[in-house]
């Protein structure tokens, strides 16, 4: 370690050279601040008018407020023409209202569409004409609309694919309403590629570009055309700095507008209101310099001129005052070489005076550095040793890259450890937003002062996901930024096992169906919340004539109908719907977010098709029946025992009225 004495010379020296520079500094800052003077004054009354960024500010807004104002233009369409149709009092009635109100929509949509309850098309108009009951197939699977029906407002979606013409396009979806119950979806489609969205020539300066983005940076319009959409903002050049700027504020998103000068370009964004849109406007840097004249620019001249002279004085003077540690400089660049130097403390020059207290002082510190190089080596052979025969991958993690990693870290990641090394951590999770997510759970541990740990989704460098359990604990846990600890383990197999044995303890082994247990959570969850689930449905199913099957056929026989019947339940009704193996030749169905008399309906069709069924089986076919109960959650209903005993009621109801009926909890009409 350097001593008092040394630490006290290098003060000295420090302080001398210090005084001496002092009046080099002097004479230039003096120097450049009467050429900046000289410069600005003739410069601000000219500059003052110069404002590129107010103007890019101004017209990407008023180009952002247009397009809000092309919104609310598109909502109240949407909204009219839903009032309309809510009066309508069928599907059919509304289907053929729609087809005379569609032209209305067509000034503002590329398309649009109107959906029933169950997300069945009544009716589509577009550029092709208006059609009833379009082939379009159902859409209660699509994002937009279960959020309409859940929600029971406006929706806006995220780009998707089109179901038949694969175009992409943005969907405004709004609910029709009969009273306070939702009756359809009107919507109306934006195509991206017939740039429904970006067609805004309002308020555009000379020589811009403008691009439409979504909150996530992907492209929605560009003036470019259309091999730019769907795109990131980050791989468009112009706006790819910028991006990375405003996504590093936090992704303001003010309406007053974001600005900035990046990447040669002067770039704008501001927020469409009331959507997640951004309006980004780019002008090149260089259309400021269109503004100065000639007698700016011979300023400008005299300015630079005055300033590099003052500066090869000052830089004459002080390479004159400092000739001396010329021959200083030759030994520290042995210092500096690539090869180590084996003798740090040998050729160093021996000096009176200030350049001597210096050479000794360089050479103390030589020393100093060969041995902290030796400690150095020493450690870093003992932790790649320690990396080496670790069980499981361990890794150094500092600001988000990979800066040392374990054999079996490697191995995990299919990488080596040079290929290892240097990887950003987002890039080893499967998900976009993994390694964010990860980080704040560590760092949300490490304010506890614990370590973190949980079971995360990662990616080989083939691209092939894997499970790991993954554990990160900080190298000092009173300074977060010098990295932490990861120590990773596949536990693929595991997890596979724990939901095998999940799967199997909530389903039926011989049908596939829902077991009771699992039944009773779902009963549970709804009966919990049930302005989320609301209206909602439980339908018994019992079979007729099936105990003779397992008596003559056997119950093999019997097994298969079983399965018969739990496909034929599961073909009736909607991808989201539990259907439940209550035990022998007992079912139940549970419908959320539907009406009664819609879960009627559905009652129907699955009575009719258990009685479709045909089991082949041993020069015979195996035919069922089907008693059914219906029982809508109502507000007499207080407990999930009473709605359950309220289907089984139904369904007992149409057991003795005769069965293969289906009956309405209270009783109400027998319907066959």
């Amino acid at each position: 370690m350097r001593g008092p004495d040394a630490g006290h010379a290098m003060d000295e020296v420090a302080l001398r050279l210090r005084l001496g520079l002092i009046a080099v500094v002097a004479l230039l800052s003096v120097a450049a601040c009467f050429a900046i003077w000289l410069a600005v004054s003739h410069l601000a009354q000219r500059i003052a008018r110069v404002s590129d960024e107010d103007h890019q500010r101004a017209s990407t807004r008023a180009t952002a407020e247009a397009m809000g104002s092309l919104q609310h233009q598109r909502e109240a369409a949407l909204a009219g023409t839903a009032r309309m149709l809510q009066s309508a009092g069928s599907d059919e009635e509304r289907a053929q209202r729609f087809t005379v109100l569609a032209s209305g929509l067509s000034t503002v949509f590329s398309a649009s569409f109107l959906i029933d309850a169950l997300g069945q098309p009544l009716g589509r108009a577009d550029e092709h004409g208006v059609q009833l009951m379009p082939a379009l197939g159902a859409m209660d699977d699509r994002t937009y609309f279960q959020e309409v029906m859940r929600t029971r407002k406006l929706v806006l979606s995220q780009p998707l694919a089109g179901r038949n013409t694969g175009r992409a396009s943005i969907v405004m979806a709004l609910p029709v309403m009969d009273g306070t119950r939702p009756v359809g979806v009107l919507a109306g489609v934006l195509r991206l590629d017939s740039g429904d969205i970006g067609r805004m020539a309002v308020g555009r300066l000379p020589g811009a570009v403008r691009v439409v983005t979504d909150e996530h940076g992907q492209i929605l319009s560009h003036d470019g055309g259309l091999a730019l959409q769907r795109l990131p903002l980050s791989r468009e050049p112009r706006f790819a700095e910028a991006f990375e700027e405003w996504r590093a504020q936090g992704r303001p998103r003010s309406t007053e507008g974001f600005v900035t000068v990046a990447g040669g370009q002067v770039v704008a964004a501001v927020a469409v209101a009331e959507t997640p849109w951004l309006i980004w406007q780019a002008r090149p840097v260089s259309g400021l310099q269109g503004v100065l004249d000639d007698e700016l620019e011979h300023t400008l001249q005299w300015a630079i001129g005055a300033v590099l002279v003052a500066g090869l004085l000052g830089c004459s003077w002080i390479a004159w005052r400092l000739r001396p540690l010329g021959r200083l400089v030759h030994r520290v660049q042995r210092l500096t070489a690539p090869a180590a130097d084996p003798r740090p403390d040998l050729g160093w020059p021996n000096s009176p005076g200030e350049l001597g207290q210096l050479s000794a002082l360089l050479r103390l510190w030589a020393t100093e550095q060969a041995g902290l190089a030796s400690a150095h080596a020493e450690i870093q052979t003992r932790l790649r040793a320690v990396l080496a025969a670790a069980p499981v991958g361990v890794a150094f993690v500092r600001e988000g890259v990979v800066e040392l990693a374990s054999a079996e870290c490697c191995r995990l990641f299919g990488n080596d450890a040079p290929q290892m090394v240097g990887r950003a951590a987002q890039e080893l999770f499967e998900e976009p937003d993994g390694a964010q997510r990860f980080q704040q759970a560590a760092r949300g541990a490490a304010a506890l002062g614990v370590p973190y740990g949980g079971d995360w989704r990662l990616r080989r460098s083939d691209g092939l996901g894997f499970w790991a359990n993954l554990r990160s604990r900080p190298v000092d846990w009173d300074d977060l930024s010098l990295g932490e600890i990861w120590t990773v383990a596949d536990v693929t197999e595991q997890k596979l096992v724990r939901q095998r044995l999940e799967w199997q303890s909530r389903h039926d082994p011989l049908t596939g169906a829902a077991n009771r247990m699992f039944f009773d959570q779902r009963i549970a969850r709804v009966m919990g919340n049930r302005e989320l689930f609301s209206p909602a449905v439980l339908i018994f199913i019992d079979l007729d004539h099936f105990k003779p099957i397992n008596d003559t056929a056997g119950h093999l026989a019997g097994d298969e109908v079983l399965k018969q019947v739990v496909h034929a339940i599961a073909a009736q009704s909607r991808s989201g719907d539990l259907v439940v193996r209550l035990g022998g030749d007992e079912f139940a169905l549970l419908l959320e977010q539907c009406s009664g008399m819609a879960a009627m309906a559905v009652a129907q069709r699955i009575r009719a098709a258990i009685q479709d069924i045909g089991v082949p089986w041993e020069e015979q076919e195996l035919r069922v029946g089907a008693s059914i109960g219906v029982a809508e959650l109502t507000a007499e209903i207080r407990t999930a025992q009473d709605w359950v005993a309220a289907a089984d009621a139904a369904c007992y109801a149409a057991k003795t009225s005769g069965r293969n009926q289906v009956q309405m909890s209270p009783p109400r009409v027998v319907l066959r």
